[in-house]
């Protein structure tokens, strides 16, 4: 990964959806096949390695059979983030109930049909968040240059508890979101690189999706990869950082 990426534009979007809460979302794309982002993902217990803002992350209770990342899986997650609120160091923890869901999976097809994969998480336990609810979602697509990538977006919606202000909350999350997308694409084209000597995929054929690439392209839909956007939020009129300094 190049410095470049390393400080790659977010595109950031958030909507206040109560007097004390907001929704706040982000998308990366992925220069990699969806099962390494997913793996990245679902690798619950190592997440702190590879997520900046995390300083512990731990499953305490396993909801369903199976293994992590089998797409059916269940847990209850608990995570202790590193977080700065108004100069403030706090360790916000959280208990989150994860579940897993394949959406489409085609991965064994001879032909490219883009697979769908999402991972839902709901508070159930923390001294911080009344609510902290979302998901992380992974879509496959074909690039620009002809190759697979995967779209991956983060949704999280955060009410505060006690007198943490919802608005110094959000910038500190607006600020994080981009920094942890980073880090899971950082990871991801990592552990492609690791597995790629002597490794061996399927290949398989994308041409018939290049082709219906091209066609939307010249019809004015092509994919476009996010851009830096103003942050738009709606904010009371006294609700601003030097209200709570």
């Amino acid at each position: 990964m190049t410095g470049d990426d390393s400080c790659e534009l977010v595109a950031v979007r958030i909507e206040r959806t109560s007097p004390n809460s907001r929704r706040i979302a982000g998308d990366i794309v992925v220069p990699a096949r969806l099962d390494k982002v997913w793996n990245i993902l679902t690798d619950y217990d190592r997440l702190a390695i590879h997520v900046p803002n995390l300083r512990e992350s731990k499953i305490k209770q396993r909801n369903s059979g199976g293994e992590p990342g089998d797409g059916k899986f269940r847990c209850r997650l608990f995570q202790v983030g590193a977080q700065k609120i108004i100069g403030f160091d706090f360790s916000a923890s959280v208990t989150m109930d994860m579940t897993e869901r394949i959406i489409s999976d085609a991965s064994d097809s001879p032909t490219f049909i883009p697979q769908e994969r999402m991972i839902g998480f709901k508070c159930v336990d923390s001294q911080f968040f009344t609510e902290f609810d979302g998901d992380w979602k992974l879509k496959e697509q074909i690039g620009p240059d002809g190759e697979i990538e995967t779209q991956v977006s983060y949704n999280v919606e955060v009410r505060p508890k006690g007198p943490v202000p919802v608005a110094a909350l959000e910038w500190q999350i607006r600020e994080e979101v981009p920094t942890n997308l980073r880090a899971v694409k950082k990871a991801t084209i990592g552990q492609r690189n690791e597995q790629r000597n002597g490794a061996s995929y399927p290949v398989r054929d994308v041409s018939s999706l290049k082709a219906s690439s091209s066609r939307s392209r010249s019809n004015g839909y092509s994919q476009q990869r996010l851009v830096p956007v103003p942050v738009m939020a709606d904010w009371d009129r006294d609700e601003t950082m030097a209200k709570y300094l």
